[in-house]
């Protein structure tokens, strides 16, 4: 995603010069700051990669997961975008992994 300040802001900027005032810097950060947030406030990880880091980060392997996910064969396939998760295995890993649901929920590519 491209950041971008408004024209109407870097006007002002360039018509000062080199000796931007304190308002209109103010303003240039405010509207980055901003920009930055909407990005994060849209921007949700692919649900898979999301529940790999998870994983690592709290040390688990894939056969940790058949009780959330199901058969060795279900994690496999869930894991290697091969099958989609399901209501059952959103709300397991939701429940016990702590896993924002709308993460979970959201669509993602399975091949």
């Amino acid at each position: 995603m491209k950041y971008s300040v408004p024209e109407e802001v870097m006007g002002k900027a360039e018509m000062n010069g080199p000796g931007i005032h304190e308002e209109y810097m103010s303003e240039i950060i405010s509207t980055v700051s901003r920009s930055i947030q909407i990005f994060h406030d849209n921007y949700l990880p692919d649900p898979i990669d999301h529940l790999k880091e998870v994983m690592k980060k709290h040390g688990l392997r894939n056969k940790d997961m058949r009780i959330h996910i199901g058969s060795s064969g279900n994690v496999c396939s869930v894991l290697k975008h091969h099958k989609p998760l399901t209501l059952r295995m959103i709300r397991n890993l939701y429940k016990y992994l702590s896993i924002p649901a709308e993460i979970l929920i959201q669509p993602y590519d399975c091949h």
